[in-house]
């Protein structure tokens, strides 16, 4: 008599659940395999009747599309975008705006792929097609995220390339900068966020110039290359320089000055037009902040006269009606610079400090923090990662998370940095955390206008995570 094997009732159970969503999945396989094959005929028929580059293709090409990204077939995909794209371009007119929605999915497709080149190229087109358009705020955006492609996930994988690429991008916002003062005019409020991210752009540069890693050499080339050296003459000893091979290059300073310090005096420079066109406006709380972002970069240059200029900016947010409790709200809580983006109102600035602070904080409740500081890369772990508002894709590295802890001082720097944690742990990055933190600048916490020093602040800092 054959042996009978009983199975638990659970594992019996379990079985019968793993049994149907097996046959479910084969169901919709089959389902989506017949979808799929019911546009790949109908392409076929309207191939066939109307001819290779008909519009009427456009439909079945775009519903094999939408099947295909269930599946992530992020080649097909490509193929098929191509594909449509050579259709628009046929139907339309090379500079038809309809094309705009598929250029961007071609984007996120490339990046999928790891196509850096075809991204370019097709951001490029973007650039083209918007340009043509009588829309100066597409362009100023399309601008951008031009930029920060190239910053970012565009950047490349070597200081060089790194290097090279910060320098597209610098001309990209230089252009956007250009563009919006002879598009708005230079004494019109709407061309300030160009400026002020004109101005954030030269403090990346100087943060490059001073990173202490591997990009200093590369963006010195870059820079020599596209801006002479003059710049880069901080102090009275200036630089030693072979005019027979620039790549012998090498700038001197002072003990404690910044290389490319007279970058930051031009980024200020910026934000003091920033003032004049408020001012000129009647918009003094306006005019405030651009004086207190003036402050911030004041800071970044080491110069103590920041804070009489803190206190006029206070006073002048009184003097617009801001309430007292909401400056000194906004003035109690230290500040990394600079900050990325300029905020025409205090409640804006308020609502932006709130949001980052949002994001972490540690266990301990009662704990001061800042705002997390996800830096650039590890050749420039002291430059903080680009922001942008009008990027259309998501990217985002893997990152080592380190806690650290440190004071602050009433000047706004950084000292006894000490590391709690680290995820995942290993030498370099609590090195390069640690190197990092110490360079960083704030904004301290203020009361009567004055700096207040802080201890055993937390933050937590999140580095791009290499060839581990």
């Amino acid at each position: 008599m054959p042996r009978v094997v009983r199975f638990p009732a659970r594992l019996a159970v379990a079985a019968g659940f793993l049994l149907a969503a097996l046959a479910v999945r084969a169901a919709e396989d089959t389902d989506w395999l017949a979808r799929m094959q019911a546009q790949e005929a109908l392409l076929g028929e309207l191939e066939s009747s109307n001819g290779p580059f008909d519009s009427s293709l456009i439909e079945p090409i775009s519903a094999m599309i939408r099947l295909l990204e269930q599946q992530s077939d992020h080649q097909r995909i490509a193929e098929l975008q191509e594909r449509q794209l050579a259709l628009m371009r046929t139907n339309l007119g090379l500079k038809s705006p309809e094309m705009l929605p598929l250029l961007r999915d071609m984007v996120r497709t490339r990046i999928a792929l790891g196509d850096a080149d075809a991204v370019g190229d097709q951001m490029q087109m973007i650039r083209n097609l918007v340009a043509g358009q009588d829309d100066p705020e597409a362009l100023l955006r399309t601008l951008d995220f031009l930029a920060y492609w190239y910053l970012t996930a565009g950047a490349g994988s070597s200081n060089r390339e790194r290097a090279r690429n910060f320098f597209e991008a610098r001309e990209l916002m230089e252009d956007a900068e250009d563009y919006a003062i002879e598009e708005y005019g230079e004494d019109n409020p709407q061309a300030v966020p160009w400026l002020y991210l004109g101005a954030v752009n030269l403090y990346q540069l100087v943060a490059l110039l001073n990173s202490g890693q591997g990009m200093v050499s590369p963006t010195v080339r870059e820079l020599v290359r596209h801006d002479g050296a003059m710049k880069l003459r901080g102090s009275a000893r200036g630089f030693s320089f072979n005019p027979v091979n620039s790549a012998t290059f090498t700038p001197v300073v002072e003990r404690g000055e910044l290389l490319g310090e007279p970058y930051l005096r031009e980024a200020r420079g910026k934000i003091d037009d920033m003032a004049g066109i408020f001012e000129a406006t009647g918009n003094a709380e306006a005019e405030a902040m651009a004086m207190v972002y003036r402050s911030d970069f004041q800071l970044l240059l080491g110069q103590g006269t920041a804070f009489g200029r803190y206190r006029e900016a206070m006073e002048l947010l009184r003097g617009a009606g801001v309430a007292e409790e909401r400056v000194k709200l906004f003035f109690s809580r230290p500040q990394a610079l600079p900050v990325s983006r300029f905020f025409p109102t205090l409640e804006e600035a308020i609502a932006h400090q709130e949001a980052e602070l949002s994001v972490w904080q540690p266990e301990d409740a009662d704990t001061v923090h800042v705002a997390s500081f996800a830096a650039w890369d590890e050749s420039a772990p002291n430059m903080r990662a680009p922001v942008s508002d009008n990027a259309f894709w998501e990217f985002v590295p893997e990152m080592h998370t380190i806690e650290l802890e440190f004071n602050i001082s009433s000047r706004g720097g950084v000292a006894s940095v000490d590391i709690l944690s680290a995820e995942p742990d290993d030498r370099r990055s609590r090195r390069l955390a640690r190197e990092a933190a110490r360079q960083l600048r704030f904004r301290p916490a203020m009361e009567e206008g004055r700096g207040k020093r802080l201890r055993d602040v937390r933050m937590q800092f999140l580095l791009p995570r290499g060839d581990d």
